[in-house]
């Protein structure tokens, strides 16, 4: 076959093999929830999340919207213009969340997914295969978009009067939206993986620029809780809104294109105009992705088929590690630091949590005191301890799985059950007691628990973590899943680490929850029952020690000695 019947066979568009690959996607997802596998607790408590998420933005953001809409610029009130700031503002949000989303989905579907070693198999186009995996990446970001802005509209429909307009053209923005920020994300998948080759194996550089991002939206979000603060508060926060400020606000949603544009759809603005432009724009982003989709998917392909490339860091030889327990301890902070995913997970959330706690702190306290008239910051602060910290501790929930199939070989050397477990419950302990005394400093020093408090936060703290350690590495010891890959790093979570999370807040809520009300009920009533906090809360720190401890070590050497691994035991 000549290389010009070649082309043509294989260079276009198949589309009755997009629609079988469509076919086997969606047989495989429905599938999913046939088997065991299925992690039906993650599954509602993400719903539970999400749901939670959009009624506290459902709420706040309509008493913001009431207070921005009533904003005055050069002593006129100019509802329309304030319309379109607001909604833009809020779909550029919504665009760069969905861009960030898609880079990393197709990086997924293109770079890792397993299927991608079958495709190259195959009498499968690059084109065939990248529309069949952009329509799948278009339906998951469809939902987004549609809980987005379906959200932001009808919630910003309830603070004004919007026209029939506003209503209709609400599900065609939804429609829209998605192929924008595919179209952007992938022509910026290509520099992104370029970025991730980068910085595969300088692991410190990517530590520290890791967790710099990830503090850097935390601090975004502490002035989005400062925001809600004043909201509940009252309206003192549209003095905020100073003619100087206003003026750059119009600045910057001026140059928030497209987001701009659908806001001026949407407001009514200026519609003509807006809907030439976004025109324009996707057949711009259409024609670009096109251009990029045969280096993508050829790139993709010959990566899946010759795997990692070579170390760009030069290899040192082992210096001897006295003791096995010191060498397995190695192993897993090496482990942990070598993996960038596992390394934000659990190395940049734990250097992180003494901001989380102080910024939630600062917020709550104070709301708490306007609201109430009562002083309760040791009872916080061990609510929030006790729920950042299993936040930071979740990563524990692979305490076996991440191991993989290595975990076979550390079976069959010669050392104890004991050795190999308590390596990692000691290693997690150790960064969790850092993150912990961290934080429990870093309240101390400011103000929001005394000395001594700060010392009894860190304790209990610590306690706790190492509850969730030790119930967390022994069911995932007994519901140990394998990852398939090379690299045996886990892509996604288990049901594992659901229920860690799940018993984390469970544990957060009783019992900050209990010492909370005890201590208002004691403030408000002069009953002097505060120092029940310390008296409850060590008393359910020491038995869930002894519980955790005793899960952890049940008929341990029996199963361990009897572990097949991979999907259970």
């Amino acid at each position: 076959m000549s290389k010009r019947t070649e082309r043509g066979k294989y260079g276009q568009i198949n589309m009755a093999k997009v629609r079988a690959l469509l076919r086997k996607d969606g047989q495989e997802k429905r599938s999913a929830f046939k088997t065991g596998n299925f992690d039906i607790v993650g599954f509602i408590l993400k719903v539970a999340i999400a749901c939670t998420i959009v009624a506290l933005f459902v709420v706040f953001f309509g008493r913001f919207t009431g207070v921005y809409l009533a904003v005055k610029t050069d002593g006129v009130t100019n509802v329309t213009a304030r319309t379109t700031e607001l909604l833009t503002i809020l779909y550029s949000a919504v665009i760069l969340g969905m861009v960030i989303g898609g880079i990393g989905r197709i990086g997924r579907e293109l770079f890792t997914a397993d299927d991608m070693k079958l495709y190259a198999a195959m009498p499968l186009n690059a084109k065939t295969l990248f529309v069949a995996k952009l329509i799948n990446i278009y339906l998951s970001q469809l939902i987004i978009a549609f809980v987005a802005v379906t959200t932001i509209n009808l919630t910003f429909a309830t603070q004004t009067r919007a026209d029939v307009a506003f209503y209709l053209l609400t599900p065609v923005v939804c429609i829209l939206l998605p192929l924008i920020t595919i179209a952007i994300s992938a022509v910026l998948v290509m520099p992104f993986q370029m970025i991730k080759r980068f910085l595969r194996e300088r692991y410190i550089v990517t530590f520290i620029l890791v967790t710099a991002i990830f503090g850097a939206l935390f601090w975004v979000y502490s002035i989005v809780l400062n925001g809600v603060k004043q909201l509940l508060l009252g309206d003192s926060i549209r003095w905020f809104f100073s003619e100087r400020v206003m003026t750059a606000i119009r600045s910057v949603c001026g140059a928030l294109y497209p987001a701009r544009w659908f806001a001026e759809i949407i407001g009514g603005e200026d519609r003509v105009f807006g809907w030439l432009y976004l025109a324009l724009l996707i057949a711009a982003c259409t024609a670009i992705s096109l251009l990029v989709i045969k280096s993508i998917l050829v790139r993709a392909l010959q990566s899946r088929n010759e795997g990692y490339s070579r170390s760009v860091i030069k290899t040192k030889s082992l210096k001897k590690i006295d003791g096995k327990f010191g060498a397995l301890l190695k192993k897993e902070f090496l482990m942990i630091f070598r993996t960038p995913s596992y390394m934000f997970s659990y190395l940049s959330v734990a250097v992180i949590m003494p901001l989380m706690v102080y910024f939630c702190m600062d917020v709550s306290v104070s709301l708490i005191e306007n609201l109430i008239g009562v002083n309760c910051n040791l009872e916080l602060a061990l609510f929030l301890t006790i729920l950042f910290g299993t936040l930071t501790n979740v990563f524990c929930a692979t305490n076996i799985s991440r191991d993989g199939q290595m975990f076979y070989t550390i079976k069959a050397l010669p050392l104890n059950y004991k050795t190999v477990f308590f390596s990692k419950i000691v290693f997690c302990m150790i960064v969790t007691a850092v993150s912990q005394i961290a934080s429990a400093v870093l309240l101390a020093a400011t103000g929001s628990v005394s000395f001594l408090n700060g010392v009894f936060l860190a304790v209990i703290g610590m306690l706790f973590s190492f509850v969730n350690i030790a119930v967390a590495t022994r069911y995932d010891f007994n519901h140990a899943s394998f990852s398939t890959e090379d690299d045996g790093e886990i892509k996604e979570s288990s049901g594992t680490v659901s229920v860690v999370i799940i018993i984390g807040m469970v544990m957060s809520f009783a019992i900050g929850g209990m010492v909370f009300i005890l201590k208002a009920f004691s403030q408000l009533n002069h009953t002097g029952l505060g120092y029940m906090t310390y008296l409850i809360t060590a008393g359910l720190a020491i038995t869930s020690v002894a519980l955790s401890v005793f899960y952890l070590l049940f008929r341990l050497d029996d199963r361990y000695y009897e572990f097949t691994g991979g999907g259970g035991i």
